[in-house]
């Protein structure tokens, strides 16, 4: 019998995290310092975090320590043996506090065991490339997840511990049951029109009138007295602990709300790799357009390559 498109959108979801085990079987009997948690209002990367996090759970981790790209407490981190970076799309020149922090930790425990959790790599001068291979390759035991071939390509000359991997936010399978998956005859749409405003936006026109919104729409007055009341208190190690509870809790509450936020439409049009994941993860119909450097479309031929439920845009070149 002909498998159905919820079927397949189960199946492939189902198979994407349990590719997760392989990092499970790393770090199995061993305690874990958890480092580079985003502090920041960027919704994809709270994804990664409560997927992350889920991951832990569902594999009984036990993570010991936990903390921000700031104020990380090395002592702390020596007593962990195993250090594990938050994944994403940081690593490179375009975000370089993060990429300083991972360099500094892998100089300071050139014995210890690494894991760099999924990421997009991307370097836009040669000359940081090779500085950051020179202090990574020295580290016999990391070990690097990277999202997308171009960034598998990159990555054998940080270590030749390398292996695809899909994003840790597809740890938080299942959102939805299979039957609230969206009908592929969309007749009577409600459109989200997610567009990135930041470094890696487009000028994709698409075929729809309708106001763009971004994750920092979902943000409330408290949302930003909250941020601000955590880097204050940042300074203070004593803290720390509380500090990274108390955001957590914040941050899952901004991704029930994106969540029920994207559950108010059917079909959604996005440039956010994230946008893409959740709207994939909810059942969505969508529209998919590449960032400026081509993460999604790299991301996107990786792990799903065709679903009845994405249809990929490409935008027309002028003759």
């Amino acid at each position: 019998m002909e498998q159905t498109y919820q079927e397949a959108w189960n199946e492939k979801l189902n198979e994407l995290k349990a590719m997760h085990g392989y990092i499970a079987e790393l770090c199995t009997d061993k305690s874990v310092g958890y480092i580079d948690i985003p502090l920041h209002f960027n919704v994809g990367d709270q994804l990664i975090y409560a997927g992350t996090e889920a991951f832990f759970k569902e594999n009984n981790i036990n993570v010991v320590y936990r903390a921000f790209d700031v104020n990380v407490n090395f002592k702390a981190l020596e007593k962990c043996e195993i250090i594990v970076f938050h994944g994403g799309g940081n690593f490179g020149d375009i975000y370089p506090a993060h990429q300083r922090l991972r360099e500094r930790v892998i100089t300071a425990f050139p014995n210890k065991r690494i894991i760099g959790l999924p990421q997009t790599l991307h370097f836009s001068s040669e000359v940081e490339l090779q500085k950051s291979k020179d202090i990574f390759s020295s580290h016999s035991d990391f070990h690097m997840f990277v999202r997308d071939k171009k960034s598998f390509d990159i990555a054998q000359g940080f270590t030749p511990n390398c292996k695809l991997m899909p994003d840790m936010a597809h740890s938080l399978h299942p959102l939805i049951d299979i039957t609230e998956v969206e009908s592929t005859e969309v007749r009577s749409p409600r459109i989200l029109n997610l567009r990135r405003v930041d470094v890696e936006k487009v000028t994709f026109q698409v075929p729809i009138n309708k106001p763009s919104f971004d994750w920092c729409n979902l943000l409330t007055p408290w949302d930003k007295i909250h941020y601000k009341w955590i880097l204050k208190l940042q300074p203070y190690k004593r803290l720390s602990d509380r500090l990274i509870n108390s955001w957590k809790v914040h941050s899952d509450s901004l991704v029930f709300r994106s969540i029920n936020h994207f559950n108010s439409f059917n079909v959604v049009y996005t440039d956010r790799l994230h946008g893409f994941i959740l709207s994939f993860l909810l059942g969505k119909n969508i529209k998919l357009m590449d960032n400026s450097y081509g993460k999604n479309m790299g991301y996107f031929n990786q792990w799903i390559k065709e679903n009845k439920l994405i249809d990929v845009l490409v935008e027309a070149k002028e003759e």
